[in-house]
């Protein structure tokens, strides 16, 4: 074998042993792959609804490094696709020619306050961009409240309220998102307000005694 066919041999196996040490093995996917599932089970688990949490956030990670923040824009993404679903249905049934009255001023009520949770999303994305959490919670909170005011609007009408397992996940997608924001203010570490200063009394520059 000369000095060429040498080198050519050497740079192929080394080549050929880069490649083989580049590719990870199935069990390296799967550690990896156990480990993302054990991070998301125990990120789930403190959450309002465990198992909606995973199968709405498990789809959207193809990588492995588990980011809380990502998990919560997904979770909060869900809401959002919800609550479209819901305004969708709404706007459905107040087109409906055999909708009453009473039924349609439901139903307004319900327009106005989840196209407020539309608003209350939106801003609240922008806050997870920033990773500001004190502003996320601010943000979300709200989202409930305008969930809750929809349904109160059908209170004593509930056979009319023919979206009424629609806004009970909307209802469990925004626990979920208000459980993972409180562990994410957990996390956070905290920045405690100085001590207002009490202004200086009249004695206060005085050396001596004040007879």
């Amino acid at each position: 074998m000369d000095f060429t066919t040498k080198t050519i041999f050497f740079i192929t196996l080394s080549s050929l042993l880069f490649v083989g040490n580049a590719i990870p093995s199935s069990r390296d996917i799967h550690v990896v792959r156990h480990n993302l599932q054990s991070n998301l089970l125990e990120f789930c688990k403190k959450t309002t609804n465990p198992t909606l949490c995973q199968q709405t956030i498990q789809p959207s990670y193809t990588n492995n490094v588990f980011d809380p923040y990502k998990a919560l824009g997904v979770e909060i993404e869900a809401t959002l696709n919800q609550t479209k679903k819901i305004i969708g249905i709404i706007s459905e049934l107040r087109e409906k020619q055999e909708t009453s009255k009473s039924l349609k001023d439901s139903l307004d009520i319900c327009k106005d306050q989840y196209n407020s949770i539309l608003g209350s999303i939106k801003e609240t994305k922008d806050a997870i961009a920033n990773r500001d959490v004190r502003t996320i919670k601010f943000k979300f909170s709200a989202v409930l409240s305008y969930q809750a005011s929809c349904k109160d609007a059908f209170e004593g009408m509930e056979k009319e309220f023919a979206f009424a397992k629609d806004s009970d996940v909307e209802y469990q997608l925004g626990g979920n998102c208000l459980d993972i924001i409180a562990d994410l203010e957990k996390s956070e570490p905290k920045n405690e307000d100085p001590l207002p200063q009490s202004p200086p009394s009249a004695s206060s520059n005085v050396i001596g005694t004040i007879s």
